[in-house]
């Protein structure tokens, strides 16, 4: 069997349950792979801009026995992803787009727009500007059903379940942390809380950066004040 780390079997996990999976960016393809061997799905396709994870790939494929359930694309984004053809007939395809950062996944998602009615579900894990990364899926019919936060290595990753529909955020909050944050309780959440609010405690004392910057930063060192306080108090 395949072996994936922490945060690639919580994206694993989300992406069970589907007929196919679509992996966009997907390096070396240890996620698709592994759900092969495990019957979580019954084929996928693997794509990469870069023609080498493409063949690393393969190579993993091959030495998993699962190549000949794998279609294996080099392609910008969504574009070499067919909807005419057959194989997604009457199945449950899923989306995957992890590992980079949030504009990417916009751009990626914008540009295949004609490509995303095939999919009934999408995870996502975006590494960068997470918050806007969710008002840009509640205004563009994505809803964010529920959310993992992991860390690996010392970082901590969301990792994104959603559907097509309505924005599930209301606020400032919901759109930092996500929808729900607050409804289950695990030690990673309680870290990410506590070492954002440090964060922004020490930008707020640094006395060099730009008064709007600080206006910000206060604002943001406020909200994790708040939001440390609600977990604590669940």
């Amino acid at each position: 069997m395949t072996d994936l780390s922490g945060r690639l079997k919580d994206i694993a996990y989300e992406c069970t349950d589907s007929d196919i999976l679509v992996d966009i960016g997907c390096d070396h393809a240890l996620v698709p792979i592994s759900l092969l061997e495990s019957g979580g799905i019954s084929f996928a396709f693997a794509s990469d801009i870069n023609k080498g994870p493409i063949e690393a790939a393969k190579r993993n494929a091959l030495a998993a026995g699962v190549e000949d359930r794998m279609n294996f694309i080099v392609a910008d984004g969504l574009s070499g992803i067919d909807t005419s053809d057959p194989m997604f007939a009457n199945k449950k395809t899923a989306l995957l787009i992890s590992g980079m950062g949030g504009p990417l996944i916009e751009k990626i998602l914008l540009q295949g727009q004609e490509v995303l009615p095939l999919f009934e579900k999408f995870v996502f894990s975006p590494h960068s500007k997470i918050g806007d990364f969710r008002r840009f899926l509640g205004k563009n019919g994505f809803s964010i059903r529920h959310e993992k936060l992991t860390k690996e290595e010392g970082k901590f990753y969301f990792i994104m379940f959603c559907t097509p529909g309505d924005d599930m955020c209301g606020n400032d909050m919901e759109y930092e942390l996500g929808p729900g944050f607050f409804e289950e309780k695990y030690e990673e959440k309680r870290d990410f809380l506590v070492r954002n609010l440090k964060v922004n405690e020490d930008l707020c004392r640094n006395e060099a950066i730009p008064p709007q910057k600080k206006a910000e930063t206060e604002k943001m060192r406020l909200m994790y004040k708040k939001a440390v306080k609600i977990y604590d108090m669940r």
